[in-house]
């Protein structure tokens, strides 16, 4: 090997190891990863796949389980068309081994939200979800909590995020 390439080799792979796509992803990134896929599901009206992200002994702040869970979100598609469920911003609590606490702003809005919007700049309805989750080869929510947040509520980095979806707002 010539000299230059054994000088040239480690600073190679230092690079290699510092490129983003070749590093582990964090815990925090994993556990907002599958909050986004979550409301995706929401936005895909697809409930089972929502509650593929649900620990089987998963229960939020009234009781409901998987399947309660399952109905709950197959009514709201009924009811409402057009859902959007946009992440503001999540903030991830590492516990302890194989667990996380997360906080996540949420903006959901549906079809006629958007119209209305578009009209007289409405951002819709903001909710703050806390959640816990655990890491069994993935990671599965096990208890959920979410609450109403007006705009003056949410996490200064959820107003930035609110501002670049809403720009009339």
């Amino acid at each position: 090997m010539s000299r230059a390439l054994r000088t040239l080799a480690p600073a190679l792979a230092v690079l290699i190891l510092l490129t983003p796509g070749c590093r582990r992803q964090s815990d925090g990134d994993a556990v907002a990863a599958v909050l986004k896929k979550m409301a995706g599901r929401v936005e895909a009206r697809d409930a089972d796949g929502l509650v593929e992200h649900l620990a089987a002994d998963y229960a939020d702040f009234e009781s409901r389980d998987r399947e309660a869970t399952r109905r709950m979100a197959e009514e709201y598609f009924r009811r409402f068309r057009g859902i959007k469920a946009k992440l503001l911003s999540t903030r991830v609590t590492r516990g302890e081994e194989g667990s996380a606490a997360a906080e996540v702003d949420v903006a959901l809005y549906s079809g006629l939200s958007s119209a209305l919007r578009q009209a007289v700049g409405f951002p819709g309805e903001n909710y703050r979800v806390s959640c816990e989750l655990r890491r069994r080869g993935h990671w599965l929510v096990t208890s959920a909590r979410w609450e109403y947040v007006p705009v003056s509520g949410l996490f200064p980095e959820s107003l930035q995020a609110l501002r670049e979806l809403f720009p009339d707002a």
